[in-house]
């Protein structure tokens, strides 16, 4: 409180000095000590004048309706006439017809699939004719091998001494396609640092053809003691040596044989296969033959469950001893319906065979766990997860997934040749170098009344295919 306003009598007193506990009077009789805010009452609303408003009591609230119902609808107008609601509306427009064909062309589709695809995986499929497919007596194949173990001493786990007295762990070093490109498969082990002391090769089939040095392919994985898998190239050149045997051919007659002399499978191989079989030696052509359809290497830590190599693909669900041979060498998709194996890149109704597989290692594995739980972890089981590791499809390339790791990257037409590299300590690693066209072309056709009607060639006409 200010000195002058303390000098005044407290009835004179501004209300701004007065502090909490001053009596305050206005006149000579009145007195206040309470703050002011206590002696404000709402007795005003009893009073008759307020009860007797034209505004208050039971009038009618129809006008009064009408006026929000008014201010309402001029708001309403107000904001769908402005312009930002219009580009606000605009932009729901779009995105819900952009959602739409979203969901109808793309989402759908793929949703469809994947439900096809796992209806697929968990259910019994079952052929008309021939029962579940795989079930059936497979035939007997004379010379070929179904499945082979890997020697475990080979796997990364174990380790060896170098002369020098060091410990170093093994590596298991899988190579894709190599099709007679031995120039590139030096090139990628010069960059793997390959040592055959601590190494393993295992090569994913498709060894031999289309390239050109098939045979210097053969001698050097033989020269490293390699492990192998017999691809389709491989099976049709064995099929052309032992025919060309079977007739009593020796490789220094001309390799133009008509075909009224052979079998199929010499009448139907080209010049460069028939070549190619009646070069090889003896030691080259049961070094092929020892490759089996089926490489079992065991369990590794850097793969899932057991890992397995073959040159196409499996058929989930189906024991490795019942695979059909034709099908390891040369499956890409199988068939949703009947899981029945297709060469093909695409048919309507498949899906690739990888794809069912990893689904199939996904849902055996989660039937597994319910097993375990329901028997108090005492279930035993005659099937567990498996990885496979293989070439073939060098259309789709590079194809790294949980359960399946596929090698093929199209080194004979000049891609790259892939290495994949397990090491004992779990890790994998993918190794590639670069690789020149090696497909052999036919001459440049040139049309000679282009050249007489023009003066020059017109552009060249290639019909080389793949």
């Amino acid at each position: 409180m200010s000195s002058a306003a303390r000098r005044l009598p407290r009835t004179q007193m501004p209300l701004h000095d007065l502090r909490y506990g001053d009596e305050v009077g206005y006149g000579d009789d009145q007195r206040y000590s309470k703050p002011l805010v206590e002696y404000c009452t709402n007795e005003w609303r009893s009073s008759p004048s307020y009860e007797s408003s034209p505004d208050r009591g039971s009038g009618d609230n129809s006008d009064d309706f009408m006026d929000r119902l008014e201010d309402f609808v001029d708001a309403t107008v107000a904001v769908i006439t402005a312009p930002k609601f219009k580009r606000l509306l605009l932009v729901i427009v779009i995105v819900t017809i952009a959602t739409t064909v979203l969901w109808v062309k793309v989402l759908s589709p793929l949703v469809k699939a994947e439900r096809a695809t796992w209806a697929s995986v968990n259910k019994n499929v079952v052929i008309d004719s021939q029962g579940i497919f795989g079930s059936n007596e497979r035939p007997d194949f004379p010379g070929m091998i179904q499945v082979q173990d890997l020697d475990p001493k080979l796997l990364p786990q174990s380790k060896s001494r170098t002369t020098a007295g060091t410990v170093n762990k093994k590596r298991l070093i899988f190579i894709g396609d190599i099709h007679g490109c031995r120039e590139e498969l030096e090139e990628l082990l010069k960059k793997l640092h390959f040592d055959p002391a601590t190494d393993h090769l295992i090569a994913t089939g498709d060894i031999v053809n289309k390239g050109p040095d098939s045979r210097g392919v053969i001698d050097l994985l033989r020269e490293y003691k390699a492990s192998c898998v017999r691809g389709n190239h491989d099976d049709r050149l064995l099929l052309v040596v032992n025919d060309l045997h079977s007739t009593s051919l020796s490789s220094k007659k001309n390799p133009k044989l008509e075909t009224s002399k052979g079998s199929q499978a010499i009448s139907e191989a080209s010049d460069e296969v028939r070549t190619l079989a009646m070069s090889l030696n003896a030691d080259q052509i049961e070094w092929l033959k020892s490759c089996p359809l089926i490489l079992r290497v065991g369990e590794l830590k850097a793969f899932s469950g057991e890992t397995v190599v073959v040159h196409g693909g499996l058929v989930p669900g189906v024991p490795l001893e019942k695979q059909d041979p034709s099908s390891v060498m040369n499956i890409r998709i199988l068939d949703l319906e009947t899981h029945v194996p297709s060469k093909l890149h695409d048919q309507e109704g498949s899906v690739p065979w990888s794809q069912l597989w990893n689904k199939y290692q996904d849902a055996l594995a989660v039937r597994q766990r319910l097993a375990r739980v329901k028997s108090l972890g005492r279930a035993k089981f005659d099937e567990n997860q498996m990885t496979v590791i293989y070439g073939h499809d060098a259309k789709k390339g590079l194809q790294i997934h949980k359960y399946s790791k596929g090698l093929d990257s199209g080194c004979v037409r000049g891609d790259r040749l892939t290495a994949l590299v397990a090491s004992g300590d779990g890790k994998q690693e993918i190794v590639q170098v670069d690789c020149k066209d090696r497909r052999k072309r036919p001459p440049v056709q040139v049309d000679v009344d282009d050249i007489l009607r023009n003066g020059r060639p017109g552009p060249p006409v290639n019909d080389a295919t793949d």
